[in-house]
């Protein structure tokens, strides 16, 4: 009966990574999005990423005209999350939402993040509402900055 209940949750785990995976390259921003909606995703992407750095290019996707014009190209957007303040973002474990703060066309999303090695980091998510004719209506991240999560 457990190896049943095992096996199961195995293929229901499996299936669903598979799906995700499908899923999250198939996303970019929407205004149907909310702002927390906009950080799940982008870190589903970054839980995902595999060799082609695909969860990597998905991130960038939301990035907002202002973020990618300081982190940007998508090259150089990739040597940034690849660096030891944002790689552990890369197939972390899981991630805890904290209080989403919105006020106005701004919000505030803080995560805290298991990282594949078991440790915890904290983001904090910048977005804004894009009022620009690429994006009108979209939340994206205008900025991720990490941080050390207090402990109780």
């Amino acid at each position: 009966m457990f190896k049943r209940f095992t096996l199961l949750i195995f293929i229901f785990a499996l299936a669903f990574q598979v799906w995700a995976s499908y899923d999250i390259k198939n996303a970019y921003p929407d205004p149907k999005l909310k702002p927390n909606d906009v950080v799940r995703l982008q870190l589903i992407a970054m839980q995902l990423n595999d060799e082609s750095d695909i969860g990597i290019e998905v991130t960038f996707r939301f990035a907002s005209p202002s973020n990618k014009k300081l982190t940007g190209p998508l090259n150089r957007f990739i040597r940034l999350v690849k660096n030891p303040s944002y790689s552990p973002l890369l197939n972390h474990i899981n991630a805890t939402f904290l209080e989403l703060n919105l006020e106005d066309n701004f919000a505030i999303q803080d995560v805290i993040i298991t990282t594949s090695k078991g440790e915890r980091i904290g983001y904090r998510f910048r977005l804004s509402i894009q009022n620009g004719p690429l994006y009108p209506g979209c939340w994206m991240t205008d900025s991720v900055i990490p941080f050390k999560p207090m402990e109780v």
